[in-house]
C-alpha cells in the first residue's frame, strides 16, 4: 500500500500520521505539502515520511504527487467564513478536489478518502438531526459551506459516473489533542480561556469530533467494504455554552459565557469585515459567523456507526485531553 495524505501539516493530519504507520506498517506513506509551509518540520522529522511539495491548487502538482500511489486521503482544505474569502475558499476547496479526483481516475487509485464537512450537508437551526440526505439549504453568502458542498458533488459524480473508488467523510467541527497550529481558531479559544478569560458566547448549539475518532474512521475506511458512500462523523451535539463551561472546567479558570444575541454578533461581524476590507486585515468575527452563532445545527451519527461500527468518545474526554495537550504545548 502506497499512500498519499494531502493538507498532511494540519490538525487532523498532524494525528493522523501518527497512527498511520501503526494500522499500516508495511505501507509506504507521502505527505503533500505546500511550499514553504511553516509547519513541514511536523512532518519531516516522522521516520520513513515522504514529503512531496506542491500546490492542491495546480493540476500538474496534484498529478504528479498522486502518481505511484494506491491509496490517497485528502484532508487538504480551506476554512473561512469571511466574504473576502470566496474566491480561495473555491480554488482550494473545489479546484483542489477537481484535481484530486481527476488525478486519481488517471491513476487508478484503488482507494480515495476525501474529507469534507457537516457543512456541505443541509441542516436545521431547532436542533432537529440532519443526516447525510438532508437538502443543502445554507445561505449563498456562506462561501465555506458552499465550497465544500460543490467539491462534495464532484467526488459523488465521479463515483456514480466514472466509478471512483472513494469514500466521502462529512466530520463536525473538530476538538481533541493535537492541533499544531496556535493560530487556529480551536486553539485560539483555548488561548483566550486560559489567558484572559472569556465574556459572553455564542448562543446556539454546534456538532463536534474528536479528532482521534476521525482518524480511527479514515483508517479503518482505507480498507472497508464502504465504497462509494458518504458519512457524517459526528460525536457530541452540543450548546456553545457548554463547550466553554467544559473548558473552563478542565483548565480550571473563571469564564462567564453568558450566550450573546447573534443579531448583535452577525451586525458586529459585518462592520468587523468591512473594515477589514479596508485595512487588508482578517477580522476576529464575520457575518456569517455571527449569524451561524445564534442556530442550533445538529447532526445525526447513526450512519458512521453502523457503516464502521465505531463508537465515539464523549465530549467531556475530548474537552479533558485537548485542555491538557494545550497546557503541554502552548503554556509557558
Amino acid at each position: 500500500m502506497k499512500i498519499l495524505v494531502t493538507g498532511a501539516t494540519g490538525f487532523v493530519g498532524n494525528v493522523l500520521l501518527d497512527e498511520l504507520p501503526k494500522s499500516y506498517p508495511e505501507a509506504q506513506i507521502s505527505a503533500f505539502v505546500m511550499p514553504g509551509d511553516p509547519f513541514e518540520n511536523t512532518v519531516s522529522p516522522r521516520k520513513g515520511f515522504r514529503i512531496i511539495r506542491g500546490d492542491i491548487t495546480k493540476q500538474e502538482d496534484v498529478f504528479q504527487a498522486v502518481q505511484g500511489h494506491t491509496h490517497v486521503i485528502h484532508l487538504a482544505g480551506l476554512i473561512s467564513y469571511s466574504q473576502q474569502d470566496k474566491k480561495p475558499l473555491m480554488e482550494v476547496n473545489v479546484k483542489g478536489v477537481q484535481n484530486i479526483v481527476e488525478a486519481c481516475l488517471h491513476h487508478g487509485i484503488l482507494r480515495l478518502i476525501h474529507i469534507s464537512s457537516v457543512g456541505a450537508c443541509g441542516f436545521y437551526k431547532d436542533g432537529k438531526l440532519a443526516d447525510e440526505e438532508t437538502f443543502f439549504n445554507w445561505p449563498q453568502n456562506f462561501h465555506y459551506m458552499t465550497s465544500k458542498h460543490l467539491g462534495q458533488k464532484i467526488v459523488e459524480q465521479a463515483c456514480k459516473e466514472k466509478g471512483l473508488p472513494a469514500v466521502i467523510l462529512l466530520p463536525a467541527s473538530i476538538i481533541g489533542p493535537g492541533d499544531p497550529d496556535i493560530t487556529t481558531p480551536h486553539n485560539q479559544l483555548y488561548e483566550r480561556i486560559y489567558k484572559k478569560g472569556l465574556f459572553g458566547c455564542f448562543s446556539g448549539g454546534l456538532a463536534v469530533v474528536d479528532v482521534r475518532d476521525l482518524v480511527e474512521i479514515i483508517l479503518k475506511a482505507l480498507e472497508s467494504k464502504v465504497v462509494c458512500e458518504k458519512c457524517l462523523v459526528v460525536g457530541s451535539n452540543v450548546k456553545y455554552t457548554d463547550v466553554v463551561k467544559a473548558i473552563a472546567k478542565y483548565g480550571q479558570k473563571r469564564n462567564f459565557p453568558f450566550p450573546v444575541p447573534a443579531l448583535l454578533l452577525s451586525a458586529l461581524g459585518r462592520i468587523l469585515e468591512y473594515i477589514g476590507k479596508i485595512t487588508k486585515s482578517k477580522p476576529l468575527l464575520t457575518y456569517a459567523y455571527g449569524k451561524l452563532s445564534g442556530w442550533t445545527v445538529y447532526y445525526s451519527n447513526e450512519k458512521s456507526k453502523r457503516e464502521f461500527d465505531h463508537e465515539y468518545r464523549s465530549f467531556e474526554k475530548s474537552i479533558a485531553d485537548s485542555c491538557r495537550y494545550f497546557e503541554d504545548n502552548f503554556l509557558d
